[in-house]
């Protein structure tokens, strides 16, 4: 049985970790699987023990030595000489979560890095456009949770709320970056308006979760729910998932919404054109000049249409080129 390793900076509730844990599930039984990471300031237990179903997980130290078929390098700032002394492979591939344009001085630009790599997979045709090295990238894009139209039926969180209320969820990491500013500017839009909503937040922060707890604080129809395993119930049975970021190399979240046929208020990011047709199934929110009366108008009018236009949506994972990465 070949031994992978996925390397990442460190366990949270990430973009990152959500990809390794959902091709963990897909691959454990034909793989023995280890993941290692360096800094356990900010470990999430709650994804740790998730992940753990499916792999070893290992804090690597300086006197590590740990053996492997493959290395999957998630983490693109770190010493590449000093952690091929501590992971010995028999083959490096690069998994790239990120645009490239926005990872300076990263191990992208160095030259031993790129020609020790064997592959380098991205997670959109944007991230690969972007790819600026002497090898060609490898498009493979993310899973979702194959369970999750079973979960999204487990309850209806939303079943007392009238229908005439416009229904918001956000499922993303509190940042600024996931666009909690734009995320402000329209709820202020909704309340100028007096349309009745409720905006449900689901997810946690690193630094400043605090911050934009208090800068919501004023609009009692926000809430922060925390971190949750299951968010399909409320993607499900809410009008729109909200996502607002400054950028994504590849959402999970519209995928995962538009598989549960939710329609998605989403900024219009390079990878967005990849998953959303302005008006179509979603719409779209310009990102130098963002129109939050016209967004508003559009949630009012376009529901219906957006989501018939979702129906028979399917999404199938790409495993099999995993395993053709992995042979």
């Amino acid at each position: 049985m070949k031994k992978i390793v996925f390397f990442n900076k460190t366990i949270i509730s990430g973009g990152i970790e959500k990809c390794i844990e959902t091709l963990s599930k897909q691959i454990y039984k034909k793989y023995e699987l280890e993941v290692c990471y360096i800094d356990d300031s900010i470990v999430d237990e709650n994804i740790v023990n998730i992940i753990s179903q499916y792999a070893k997980i290992t804090k690597i130290e300086d006197q590590s030595s740990i053996n492997c078929d493959i290395c999957v390098w998630c983490y693109l700032y770190f010493d590449y000489h000093k952690l091929k002394n501590i992971i010995h492979a028999k083959e490096y591939i690069c998994w790239i979560h990120s645009m490239p344009r926005i990872l300076p001085d990263c191990l992208l630009d160095d030259k031993d890095f790129v020609n020790d790599c064997s592959k380098f997979i991205c997670v959109s045709n944007a991230v690969k456009n972007n790819l600026n090295i002497s090898k060609e990238g490898i498009v493979i894009h993310n899973f979702i949770n194959d369970n999750i139209e079973k979960l999204s039926n487990e309850s209806n969180p939303l079943k007392d709320i009238p229908s005439n209320v416009l229904k918001l969820v956000v499922v993303s990491r509190i940042s600024r970056a996931k666009g909690f500013e734009r995320l402000y500017e329209l709820v202020k839009k909704l309340e100028e308006r007096n349309i009745p909503y409720i905006l449900n937040i689901i997810g946690k922060g690193r630094t400043r979760e605090q911050e934009y707890k208090e800068l919501f604080k004023p609009y009692k129809k926000v809430t922060f729910i925390g971190y949750r395993d299951n968010p399909y119930n409320y993607v499900k049975n809410s009008d729109y998932l909200v996502q607002l970021s400054d950028d994504e190399s590849w959402c999970n979240s519209i995928t995962e919404a538009k598989v549960l046929n939710t329609p998605v208020v989403v900024t219009n990011f390079e990878s967005s054109y990849e998953q959303i047709t302005d008006g179509y199934n979603g719409i779209m929110v310009d990102l130098d000049n963002p129109n939050y009366e016209e967004v508003v108008d559009k949630m009012l009018t376009l529901k219906e249409t957006l989501q018939k236009n979702l129906e028979g949506f399917t999404y199938l994972p790409e495993i099999d080129k995993w395993q053709s990465i992995f042979k």
